[in-house]
């Protein structure tokens, strides 16, 4: 059934598994959920492929295109308009960055992609450049079996890549992306920041990944329009409306212009 919804949205890469089956991370996330849809049967995930080719900026290729979060919102009501359309009696919630369960494991077990060393969810067609979403849903539609769970062949090329050594620091505190996004640094955080090719962001460790060599470039059009290529002042000043359009805009101007050393 949700097949036909993902075809319609230019979406390759989803499967449906029983919550029962899924890590959860935040039972209290949980509990809110299913206390608002009645029960939570289970979850589509899915892959949002973003890259739209030019890998070397000073700005990750996640923050070139605009939020991700704005698309959720439009697939959510897209979603809830086909719900209708099909006459299907479920209650349904779509998840993306703020999800109770461990969706790259999630994804991992509906067979969408291998787990890399750098905590990132590989797909075989858009490597590492995918967003993750889910739809939890009150009943089940198209169940799956959970597959097992594969992980890179483990080349090391991001541990190397990483000036940090942030791949494999199950903390993550060290990872540049991390650091470009802290309002309250270290004197060594900041010198990291400073000598680092990006300025928001960093995909030193995607780059360098062979899995990504020959990555497709996404299919959905939202992701093409209102691009962004490289952090200016031009951009850190653009006009409110057009500044919340994008990922880095929830920190602020300011740290914008510090991270580049203004």
């Amino acid at each position: 059934m949700v097949r036909e919804f993902f075809q319609r949205e230019n979406i390759e890469y989803f499967g449906e598994l029983p919550v029962s089956c899924l890590s959860v991370i935040d039972e209290k996330k949980m509990a809110r959920l299913t206390e608002k849809m009645g029960t939570v049967e289970s979850a589509v995930v899915f892959l949002i492929p973003y890259s739209v080719g030019q890998k070397t900026t000073n700005l990750s290729v996640y923050a070139q295109v605009r939020d991700y979060h704005l698309y959720a919102r439009e697939l959510s009501c897209r979603f809830g308009e086909f719900v209708k359309e099909k006459s299907l009696d479920l209650s349904f919630y779509l998840a993306a960055d703020s999800s109770p369960i461990d969706e790259r494991l999630g994804v991992a077990m509906a067979g969408l992609g291998v787990l890399g060393e750098n905590g990132l969810l590989i797909n075989e067609r858009y490597g590492s450049f995918v967003f993750i979403g889910e739809i939890f849903l009150s009943r089940s539609l198209d169940p799956e079996v959970p597959q097992e769970i594969k992980k890179c062949i483990s080349c090391r090329k991001c541990r190397d890549a990483c000036p940090t050594g942030a791949v494999g620091d199950k903390r993550k505190e060290k990872c540049l992306s991390r650091i470009s996004q802290k309002k309250n640094r270290d004197p060594e955080e900041e010198l990291l920041l400073k000598k680092a090719e990006c300025k928001w962001g960093c995909d030193l460790c995607q780059n360098v990944c062979p899995y990504n060599e020959n990555a497709k470039e996404t299919p959905i059009g939202f992701f093409r329009e209102g691009l962004v290529r490289f952090l200016s002042e031009e951009v850190i000043h653009s006009p409110k409306e057009e500044f919340e359009t994008r990922a880095f805009s929830w920190r602020g101007r300011e740290l914008l212009k510090r991270n580049m050393g203004k």
